[in-house]
Formats: structure tokens, C-alpha cells, sequence
């Protein structure tokens, strides 16, 4: 079965509901100052069920709205179109079928987080954004660890946490709706379940 046209109805029916998921996952994190982001949830679903370039464009309009109550997220639009293309990607080629391709998924994309988001963090505000990440990479300069090695430890540990939350999330969703539902997204034929003799 092949994939639907990625630009649908139920695509741009989707921008809205990933967006405010996103914005409702950052809010509760940054309340909470939570050592994970919640802000991409909505981005990797986005990707993996619609494909790589709504959840590019979604990544980016969703950094766009969370810097209204997170100034700091404006910067990291570079990594979320990262997170989007990755999730479609993943998503085309069924990784977010099975737990442990879901793993994989998760891990890459974070790696890939890291790399982006690194360098951002610790040149551009000092390893300090309001995040849970800024509570660790306090407690990690203040036992002598200097800010870039603190930024990118810190960095792997949120990241993977996060993502790994972010591509179960998706995954569940995946198992949980029925054939007839996922036949409505661009890619839900990759997660039908009358397709699953290889998801293992």
C-alpha cells in the first residue's frame, strides 16, 4: 500500500492539534522545570504519521509559538525542522512500528538534538534557558565541570529522555488507532495493522 498525497486535509487538520500539544508539553515542563522539553511531541507525530516536511514546517511554527512564553525556543527552530524531517523519515521506513526500532529513532534524533543544540545553549545563552537542562548544567559547573563539557552531558541526558518520551508517544498512538483511522494520515498505512509482519 502506498503513501497518500503528504499535503491532505487531515495534514493541515493536524497542524493545529500538534502545535498545542507541543505548547501544553513546554508549558508543563517549564513550570515544573522538568529535566526533559515535552516541546517536540507534537513535532515527531506530526513527522512520523504525515511526513518529513510537515513535520518540518510544523517544528518550526511550534518554536515560533512556544518562544510567546519561552523567548529562548525562537533559537532552536534549526534543531525542531531536524526533529520533524527525522520523525517523517523514521516514519516512511516503519521504525516507530517496533519498540526496539522505536528506540533507535528516539536515540538518533537526539543525537542529532544534541548536535544542534549544543552549541546554541552554551554560546548563545550561556547554558542558561529556563529549562530543567540550565538546573543540571548549573550543578555540574558548580562541581567544576566547565560550561561546554556540562552543556553537552546535560544535553545527551534531556535529549534522550526526551526524544525516547517524544517516539513512544507516537508509537502508542500508532498501536492504539485502527486501521480505519490510520488510513486517513499521508503515512498511516506504514502503521496498519495488517502490515505488521515485518514491525519486529
Amino acid at each position: 500500500m502506498k503513501s497518500k498525497k503528504t499535503w491532505t486535509t487531515i495534514t493541515l487538520a493536524m497542524i493545529p492539534i500538534c502545535i498545542a500539544i507541543n505548547f501544553v508539553g513546554a508549558q508543563i515542563a517549564n513550570a515544573l522545570k522538568l529535566p526533559v522539553y515535552l516541546d517536540v511531541i507534537g513535532t515527531i507525530m506530526m513527522g512520523a504519521i504525515c511526513g518529513p516536511i510537515p513535520g518540518a514546517v510544523l517544528g518550526a511554527l511550534s518554536s515560533l509559538i512556544n518562544s510567546i512564553g519561552a523567548p529562548a525556543s525562537i533559537a532552536y527552530i534549526p534543531a525542531t525542522v531536524a526533529y520533524g524531517l527525522l520523525a517523517g523519515i523514521f516514519g516512511m521506513k516503519g521504525f516507530m512500528r517496533s519498540v526496539p526500532k522505536t528506540c533507535v529513532s528516539g536515540f538518533v534524533i537526539a543525537l542529532i538534538g544534541v548536535a544542534i543544540s549544543t552549541p546554541i545553549t552554551a554560546l548563545l545563552y550561556g547554558g542558561i534557558t529556563g529549562t530543567g537542562q540550565s538546573v543540571i548544567i548549573l550543578a555540574m559547573e558548580a562541581a567544576g565541570i566547565g560550561l561546554i563539557p556540562a552543556t553537552v552531558i546535560s544535553g545527551f541526558v534531556t535529549e534522550f529522555a526526551d526524544k525516547l518520551i517524544s517516539c513512544f508517544i507516537v508509537y502508542f498512538v500508532g498501536k492504539a488507532l485502527s486501521d480505519r483511522q490510520l488510513s486517513k494520515f499521508p503515512l498511516g498505512c506504514v502503521y496498519m495493522k495488517a502490515q505488521e509482519e515485518d514491525a519486529g
